[in-house]
């Protein structure tokens, strides 16, 4: 005889792992595809950010590095002659875009990456979190933005196109000026993030705002930007005299360049081209991490 009669009902076995009909499946972490898609995402919303800004102050750049290389020969009045020539002020800005979106995304990758390391590790470090993030950021910078820098000026002083350099001196041509930009770009990415986070950080305690708008972060980045690059304009101009020398010159190294220019030329050298860098940088990093940030909210990062 069955234990369960013909009328007896069979009691559903239900499955807790399976949700109930109708109801949505929601995730309890996002799964590896779709980071990775934000990442990506998040990536060339950065570079982006970054060919926007620099297409823009491309004219100040070509300034800056003609002033940089030539030292006491750079003559601004044949400068002017010249710059009357979109040709001529725009050299080197494809090389430069081609580098400049992942070179840019980079950045704002890395900064991502270790501030956001840092946060859940340490909560209260903030000062460490922005200092290593801005350290790390000119790090990756470096990267890519080391070779397309080179291609620019080179183009620059010597209308020398990207295809010829890789075909006389091979990639590792396009790596030359690595130790200055290494060292201009952790300097100047340090002190910029850091106090541009400070700069926010106490504007809002002080108007009781729980974040600035789009204008007052512009204004609140112009003068880290400011403070950047004077303290990376000696090493910018170590690297655009190594960058611009003719291809076959016989190496020298960052440290004999930087010494050179302080008992041949004096000291101020080292700052040669600082009145372009300082209108065209500060105004160009401030703007471009804002339209990151903005462009990041539109997007929904």
């Amino acid at each position: 005889m069955s234990i369960m009669g013909q009328d007896s009902k069979k009691i559903p076995v239900v499955n807790r792992r399976q949700p109930a009909p109708g109801v949505p499946v929601q995730s309890s972490a996002p799964s590896l595809a779709s980071s990775s898609m934000d990442g990506t995402y998040k990536f060339i919303l950065s570079g982006l950010a970054a060919c926007t800004a620099h297409a823009i102050h491309h004219p100040l750049y070509t300034l800056k590095s003609q002033m940089m290389f030539y030292g006491h020969d750079f003559r601004f009045g044949e400068f002017m002659r010249q710059a009357t020539s979109p040709q001529f002020l725009y050299r080197g800005l494809v090389q430069r875009m081609v580098g400049i979106m992942p070179e840019k995304a980079m950045k704002m990758r890395a900064w991502d990456v270790v501030e956001g390391y840092i946060e859940k590790k340490s909560p209260n470090a903030k000062y460490t979190k922005w200092l290593l993030a801005g350290g790390m950021a000119g790090v990756a910078t470096t990267v890519v933005g080391c070779p397309s820098e080179r291609a620019m000026v080179l183009a620059m002083i010597r209308k020398q196109g990207f295809i010829q350099v890789v075909k006389d001196t091979g990639l590792k041509g396009l790596y030359k000026g690595w130790t200055a930009t290494l060292y201009r770009d952790i300097l100047f990415n340090t002190t910029l993030f850091t106090t541009r986070k400070i700069f926010i950080e106490q504007y809002c305690k002080m108007t009781g705002k729980t974040d600035a708008n789009i204008p007052e972060r512009i204004a609140l980045g112009l003068v880290p930007g400011f403070l950047a690059s004077v303290i990376g304009c000696p090493h910018d101009v170590v690297k655009t005299r190594m960058q611009g020398a003719k291809l076959y010159a016989p190496y020298r190294s960052c440290y004999t360049i930087f010494f050179d220019i302080i008992q041949k030329e004096g000291a101020r050298n080292l700052w040669k081209g600082l009145l372009p860098r300082l209108i065209a940088v500060p105004s160009m990093m401030s703007s471009f991490i804002v339209i990151d940030e903005e462009y990041k909210k539109l997007f929904g990062y």
